[in-house]
């Protein structure tokens, strides 16, 4: 599907070229951000208190000339404070600003590019954009032109909203965000399908169906145009993707005329048409790293009290919490947080200085050679290259993840606590997973007396020298990752629907199967091989993924390599292979897969829910044990600790979208009260096993 988008997206933007002299063409970013987008809609970073961004308003604009724009305008959230500062230094650029509006029939966010009003209007709109109607309206009788921002990304809403929702915003709009270029080419392309498929005869129909009048918001109800932006938080791509605006005898005009006044006039006319580029995941990734980077150099407690009173629920409130503290933890690290200063720089084209490229540890030399790279290439470029750069990340990940768990390896067979592990019980573990639930026991308090002071604790910090670096390096590119599939494809579902409704650009239904065991000698890898005969006999949609350094890739068979692989003493049977986390990710998008199948609760089945809630995609767990029975039987666990295990496993097979079972009776142990899960979630399924099994 990629490989059709990218032909029809390179095919329509040469057509939309072809039409007009480039002489006519003034070029423009008319979707782009500034340190003033300082309230972000999300609500997680509303609870944080961060800004958008922090990028300076002249690097942007720097980063806008350099790119090839011919006219300027800066589109920050509900408010134009960089446009007036711009201003008042004499550059001429255009009013503008992304207004985030609310849809009160359908309790609906969305977001309207506003161009072309004055300091007194700009404060009118904001009162009025709790009403999209009557922004609009207001919108219209000044004359002030509007664009409806990635209209298929939604805000304030987690289910599909029907399709009269659109046809609504079909009416009252008279111009549409095509080319985006923080979303994919799926998304962009769906946008430009839909609107081109609008017709005066369309319109005529919808205003009836839904008794409104088109008139009252758009001064040509049948004409409907089509613009590009960056949407760029970062700086590095503001102006890669934008608008061509059509201005006859622009070159004559621009002797007399200012530009902004001139790019006002066409937006009004919908005078216009995108420029860009294929979208795929680079460059939402380098962002979001480049965000998650500002953070960490520039984050402040934003206070627990804050977190518990602010709106939101329970859910969003504790990974607030849980986002708060890990960036608490990296500003503790002076080594990564340096490290991050230099990246971040970098970033910027700021080659590190010779003394620290000399001083730094041979181990992370490699590192810094990637970061200089960047660096080198943004100077070369004069601007950032996102192949070659999201190539200098992937490099950067793989080098920390081997080096990782090769220190890990180590330390774990020289580690002293390593010479009673045989000693240890796995009940005695498990009993000690809980926290206390009063405050007071997390305050250091000395010790009594009498009481001998236990090494276990400094044991452990000693054990996690040298780790955390990469650790959390390693973690913060795979978070990045996962934000940047997540804002992608938030809106899966939508683009699903809208791909069937107009029945192109539907995306491929393709299942990864992914397990722990495959190559092994039991009885899940012994069934999952019967399958994958099955699969390759019936050529079906689907692959199995497995994590091996042993097998060889075959048809709907994908092996990957493991990063380190090791035997736990109280499970010695089933090897516990480490993939390469960024590896799995890229690949569940590159092969474009749409749903998800887990059959072991290891590694494989943590990267099955990394991968739905990344790429909003369903997951299900095919279930072969009662891991309650089993610790009890095998395991000799006691009554409190199987407890344990059973709310352990509730939890984690709750997560999944619908679970797979062989048996009666295991889907009798699921919808019991013991576990509480739901009937509807529970299948059982056809046993495909053959005669010996």
């Amino acid at each position: 599907m990629q490989e059709e988008l990218k032909t029809e997206l390179d095919k329509f933007l040469a057509e939309q070229y072809n039409q007009y002299s480039r002489e006519d063409l003034l070029k423009i970013d008319l979707h782009c951000h500034d340190c003033n987008s300082d309230q972000p809609d999300e609500l997680l970073g509303r609870i944080l208190n961060v800004p958008e961004t922090w990028i300076p308003t002249k690097s942007v604009l720097d980063e806008l000339t350099r790119n090839g724009c011919e006219a300027l305008t800066i589109t920050n959230h509900n408010n134009a404070r960089s446009i007036w500062q711009t201003r008042e230094k004499g550059t001429d650029i255009l009013a503008a600003a992304e207004f985030s509006c609310w849809v009160p029939v359908y309790n609906l966010g969305i977001h309207v590019l506003t161009y072309g009003f004055t300091k007194e209007q700009e404060i009118e709109l904001n009162n009025l954009r709790s009403n999209i109607f009557h922004f609009l309206q207001y919108a219209k009788e000044n004359n002030i032109p509007t664009i409806w921002a990635h209209p298929l990304y939604l805000y304030g809403t987690k289910n599909m909203p029907p399709m009269s929702f659109f046809e609504t915003m079909l009416l009252v709009f008279e111009r549409f965000e095509m080319l985006n270029g923080q979303r994919d080419t799926w998304q962009n392309m769906l946008v430009k399908e839909w609107i081109g498929s609008v017709t005066p005869q369309k319109i005529d129909t919808l205003a009836a169906k839904y008794n409104i009048d088109p008139n009252q918001y758009c001064k040509d109800i049948y004409r409907k145009s089509l613009s590009g932006g960056s949407d760029c938080h970062s700086g590095f791509f503001s102006g890669l993707t934008g608008t061509y605006l059509y201005i006859p005898d622009l070159q004559n005009r621009l002797k007399t005329e200012k530009k902004s006044d001139l790019v006002l006039e066409a937006i009004r006319k919908g005078d216009m048409f995108p420029y860009g580029s294929h979208q795929n995941t680079e460059k939402i990734t380098i962002t979001i790293l480049n965000y998650v980077c500002q953070i960490a150099l520039n984050f402040k407690d934003p206070g627990l009290l804050r977190m518990i009173l602010h709106k939101g629920d329970a859910n969003i409130k504790l990974l607030s919490l849980l986002v708060s503290n890990a960036f608490a933890e990296v500003q503790r690290h002076k080594i990564i947080m340096s490290c991050i200063k230099i990246y971040h720089n970098c970033m910027h084209g700021k080659v590190p200085s010779f003394i620290y490229k000399f001083l730094v540890s041979s181990a992370y030399k490699p590192v810094i050679f990637d970061v200089t790279s960047i660096a080198l290439w943004y100077k070369k470029d004069k601007g950032l290259k996102p192949v070659e750069y999201y190539k200098a990340i992937c490099s950067i990940n793989n080098y920390l993840n081997k080096l990782l768990f090769k220190r890990f390896a180590t330390k774990l067979s020289k580690a002293k606590w390593t010479k009673q592990k045989k000693n240890l019980k796995l009940e005695n573990i498990i009993s000690k997973l809980e926290l206390p639930s009063y405050i007071r026991a997390y305050s250091k308090s000395p010790l009594q007396k009498g009481v001998k002071k236990s090494s276990n604790g400094s044991d452990f910090r000693n054990f996690l020298v040298g780790l955390t670096f990469p650790f959390l390096s390693s973690a913060l590119l795979l978070s990045a990752h996962f934000i940047s599939a997540k804002v992608m494809y938030h809106s899966r579902a939508l683009l699903k629907e809208f791909s069937q409704t107009i029945g192109k650009f539907r995306h491929p239904e393709r299942t990864l199967w992914l397990t722990d065991t495959f190559e092994d000698n039991n009885v899940v890898a012994t069934l999952l091989k019967e399958i994958h005969k099955k699969i390759k006999e019936q050529n079906l949609p689907i692959d199995i993924l497995v994590c091996s350094s042993i097998l060889q890739p075959d048809d709907h068979l994908v092996v990957v390599k493991p990063l380190y692989e090791f035997n736990l003493h109280l499970y010695r049977d089933l090897p516990i292979r480490v993939p390469n986390f960024v590896e799995l990710h890229n690949l569940f998008h590159d092969k474009e897969y749409d749903r998800i199948i887990c059959s072991t609760e290891g590694i494989m089945g943590a990267m099955g829910l990394y991968l739905k809630h990344a790429y909003s995609v369903s997951a299900s767990f095919f279930i072969h044990n009662d891991w309650v029975r089993f610790s009890e039987k095998n395991l000799n666990f006691d009554t409190h600790n199987r407890n344990r295990v059973r709310r352990f496993f509730r939890m984690y097979y709750n997560a999944f979208d619908k679970l797979l079972v062989t048996n009666e009776e295991l889907h009798k142990w699921l919808t019991s009260n013991e576990m509480n899960l739901p009937v509807e979630k529970v299948y059982q399924t056809t046993n495909w096993a053959n005669d010996i099994l």
